[in-house]
């Protein structure tokens, strides 16, 4: 099936367009209730930081990533509702 948008439009100009879906981020908004039922959820039994949301940002910018395009990547440790 072929993609449009941004990410077709836009890659003969070098511009990539990718989406990060990150899951429950513990930024300080939760509050305890939340916070325990966003770690339950979680595989890897933590909620995310901002620092590992934008260590993948970093690397969609970097040349190691510039092969990423067109892409929905969940950052969320394995996070799943239900």
């Amino acid at each position: 099936m072929p993609r449009g948008g941004a990410a077709v439009e836009l890659a003969g100009r070098g511009v990539r367009a990718n989406v990060v879906n990150p899951g429950p981020i513990d930024t300080g908004w939760m509050d305890d209730v939340t916070r325990r039922s966003g770690i339950d959820a979680t595989p890897a039994g933590r909620l995310g930081t901002a620092e590992d949301t934008t260590d993948l940002v970093r690397f969609l910018f970097s040349d190691q990533g510039s092969w990423m395009n067109g892409q929905i990547l969940y950052s969320n440790g394995g996070f799943k509702i239900g």
